[in-house]
């Protein structure tokens, strides 16, 4: 799940790299609405950067409990 990410980038030290498939797929959700900055390359295979948590995405944790 997005949020599980989320929370793991936030407990986390920025800027933070992922090679999962899964993992990037769920950055790219979290990125895509706003939650993060994050570096996602078009080519699978391919590391994604996690470098900050927005205050959208910080504020969406608390809502979710997480924070």
């Amino acid at each position: 799940m997005a949020y599980e990410l989320l929370r793991r980038i936030i407990a986390g030290a920025l800027p933070m790299t992922f090679t999962h498939e899964e993992d990037i797929e769920h950055l790219r959700i979290l990125r895509d609405a706003g939650y993060v900055k994050a570096d996602i390359p078009l080519d699978d295979g391919a590391a994604a950067v996690a470098n900050a948590v927005t205050s959208l995405g910080r504020t969406a944790m608390r809502y979710f409990g997480g924070e």
